[in-house]
């Protein structure tokens, strides 16, 4: 039962993998429901919870795609995780047992590695389908209150979660710790950031206090901690504490890409722009394979001026993920500013092929500038 309750408190900053292994074809795209979107990564999401019980590999494919329209989402990395586990009960168990035989190969190594990108995305993607894999167990598990605390959280009953995680907690304040951050995360799903950060807060603590109390034969970095406690801050309107959270996971891990780049947004929302390019061109260098974090460079080169490498920085979102639409139009409006009339009508063609409805805003601006350019003005 470790992995269920203290994995995601360790789980090491690795750079986006591609998306498919060398060789391996890109699944088929599922029908949709009548009316739903194809270009909207929400309808496939949707598409694969209605399969993840009976039908897991459909949800897979379902969730790959999704994934892919908007890689920007943790919850389709996270559900891609949990699908390919579900596929084969023997394979979960084995996770479950930490065989290491079976961790060790290069499936279950590239599998772990969504989890990780979905918890870079967000540490606090909801983790449904994971209880939904832990249940299918039932008599095998222990039922105790952490395990029905969890299957709170699981069905989104967050205020029973909150509770049952408290009182795992207050039964013995040390060594139950770690479960402060489910109690977090059950606080983040009922929309209470504070007092998830003051969980988060009591727990590094407490963890700090045990680095001190005594040297470990494994240092258990608090990174991913401090990131997210950072994002707390930052959307509970307290950018300062949410700087120093971030500053304090790069104290802790320097590869945490992830809070470079909200370091980066922060600068970018504070008028800081070269502060900002600096801190995205590090986390590019850090993860060259993740198209977000091109496209965000992307971003902050724009607001630095520097558009002709804002567009390199775009065109190479599109390189890295050519399903994403967003890069595209941003390239295309570059590429037709810069006076490249040709690759911008390629560009905005692109974006308009790949565009969820929901964007009419953006989605009337690509028309508009495609119909001028395609007239010669």
């Amino acid at each position: 039962m470790r992995r269920l309750f203290f994995l995601a408190l360790v789980a090491c900053v690795a750079a986006a993998a591609p998306e498919t292994a060398a060789g391996q074809p890109e699944p088929p795209r599922p029908a949709l429901r009548r009316g739903a979107d194809p270009n909207d990564w929400e309808a496939y999401f949707d598409e694969g919870t209605r399969n993840f019980e009976r039908f897991p590999n459909r949800a897979a494919d379902a969730f790959y795609w999704a994934s892919r329209l908007d890689p920007r989402r943790a919850e389709p990395l996270f559900a891609r995780w949990a699908a390919y586990l579900a596929q084969d009960h023997s394979r979960w168990l084995a996770y479950v047992e930490e065989e290491e035989r079976i961790l060790e190969r290069p499936d279950m190594v590239a599998n772990e590695a969504l989890r990780t990108r979905a918890f870079n995305r967000s540490p606090f993607v909801h983790r449904a389908f994971e209880a939904a894999l832990w249940s299918r167990m039932n008599a095998q598990l222990r039922w105790n209150g952490a395990t029905r605390a969890f299957m709170s959280y699981g069905a989104a009953d967050f205020d029973q979660a909150a509770a049952g995680f408290g009182r795992v907690v207050r039964a013995d304040p040390v060594r139950n710790a770690r479960f402060r951050f489910w109690r977090a995360l059950a606080f983040v799903g009922d929309s209470q950031l504070d007092s998830a950060a003051v969980e988060i807060t009591q727990l590094l603590a407490t963890l700090r206090a045990e680095d001190e109390a005594q040297v470990q034969e494994l240092y258990e970095s608090k990174a991913m901690l401090e990131h997210a406690l950072g994002m707390l801050y930052s959307v509970g309107g307290h950018p300062v504490e949410a700087r120093r959270a971030w500053e304090r996971a790069l104290e802790e891990d320097l590869s945490m890409y992830p809070a470079r780049s909200e370091l980066a947004r922060l600068a970018l929302r504070e008028g800081r722009t070269a502060e900002a390019v600096e801190l995205m061109a590090q986390a590019v260098e850090i993860a060259p394979d993740d198209a977000v974090m091109h496209f965000e460079y992307g971003n902050a080169l724009l607001m630095a001026g520097r558009r002709a490498e804002a567009a390199d920085a775009w065109l190479r979102a599109t390189q890295l993920e050519p399903h994403w639409a967003d890069p595209y139009l941003r390239l295309g409006m570059a590429l037709d500013d810069a006076g490249q009339s040709e690759k911008a009508i390629t560009a905005l063609r692109a974006y308009l092929d790949r565009a969820p409805r929901r964007q009419t805003q953006e989605i009337r601006i690509a028309t508009e500038r495609l119909a001028a350019l395609q007239a010669g003005g």
